[in-house]
């Protein structure tokens, strides 16, 4: 069975630049396994659910 562990982020976005470090941070836990599940925008910017699977949990269970 596939297990999951989850995180979330948030981002204050007022200019260009704050979208280029939302692409960054993102992409730097793409690189470590994590996928965005979604994003919602509110007032001041956007929050970022996130999950990857658990190598070590999985491989236990087999």
């Amino acid at each position: 069975m596939k297990t999951f562990e989850y995180d979330i982020l948030s981002f204050q976005v007022k200019k260009q630049k704050d979208y280029d470090a939302l692409r960054s941070a993102l992409n730097e836990r793409g690189s470590e396994g994590w996928e965005v599940i979604t994003a919602e925008a509110g007032d001041y910017g956007y929050t970022t659910f996130l999950k990857r699977e658990t190598a070590g949990k999985k491989a236990a269970l087999e």
